[in-house]
């Protein structure tokens, strides 16, 4: 991660209370979110903003996880006790599901035939965090929430939005329809709400200290999922074989360079008057 970076998770990071969960589970992933922000520069760098399947593919990752996660907190809410409520509950108020919003990105991408295509790309990692996700419980949503969610709200997706408009237009750009512009107040708004919920979240709860463990525990393993979806990704951007054909092409010309001009030195050599018979 670059300094600039650093500084900005820092910042984020020290907007939450002091000893409360937002910086607990920032201070837990803080190894992990390095390596994922490494990984996004590189793969930035290797051209997935200028190959749509590329970026179809890691966002299809994103996305199961993504569908998986939002599904299974509306099931624990429809089941829930009311004498006893959920802390997925008060997560959900906070009013964000990006699964609409990946599906038209990923069919603006690939057409008609994306859901074929997203269950094809589908890499082992992903297939992992969903079958957790889809037995996760209370807590366990709460993390997936932070993780998955969250850098979408506290800034990342703002950051994006225009990278990727430019790249593959408007329609390509609906999951970040509410984390973007003056949706929810604004940026500093939605990132304020988004910490405040965190640290608030386990107020006036009898078992707090051990469900504050669990959340922060949880979200490590979590941000070691997305990164290792991250790694996972097969596609590669579409003038790959170009610019591996011309990098052949230039080894080759360098190859034989050297070749004819050991040659030649050797005949220069073998036919010099100071060899001696």
């Amino acid at each position: 991660m670059s300094g600039n970076e650093d500084e900005q998770t820092d910042r984020v990071r020290n907007q939450g209370k002091a000893d409360g969960l937002f910086r607990a589970c920032m201070d837990e992933i803080r190894s992990s979110h390095t390596t994922g922000q490494a990984l996004r520069t590189a793969t930035l760098a290797a051209g997935l903003l200028s190959d749509r399947c590329c970026y179809a593919e890691l966002l299809g990752q994103f996305y199961v996880a993504t569908a998986a996660l939002e599904k299974r907190m509306d099931e624990l809410i429809k089941n829930s006790d009311d004498n006893k409520p959920l802390l997925v509950a008060k997560v959900k108020k906070l009013g964000y599901s990006f699964t609409s919003g990946y599906e038209n990105d990923l069919q603006a991408l690939l057409g008609q035939e994306w859901k074929s295509i997203i269950k094809s790309w589908t890499t082992e990692p992903a297939k992992q965090y969903v079958q957790r996700l889809e037995a996760a419980n209370d807590v366990e949503c709460v993390a997936a929430a932070f993780i998955l969610h969250g850098p979408l709200v506290i800034g990342g997706g703002a950051m994006l939005k225009p990278r990727v408009e430019r790249a593959f237009g408007a329609s390509a750009t609906n999951v970040f329809e509410d984390v973007t512009g003056t949706a929810k107040g604004g940026r500093s708004s939605r990132r304020r709400e988004f910490i405040y919920l965190y640290d608030s979240l386990l107020e006036n709860d009898s078992v707090a200290k051990d469900q504050f463990a669990a959340i922060v525990e949880k979200c490590g393993e979590f941000m070691k999922l997305n990164n290792q979806m991250m790694i996972a990704v097969r596609q590669m951007p579409w003038w790959r074989k170009y610019v591996a054909a011309s990098a052949a092409a230039i080894v080759s010309a360098v190859v034989w360079r050297f070749i004819a001009t050991s040659a030649e030195s050797s005949t220069m050599t073998n036919t010099s008057p100071n060899v001696a018979a």
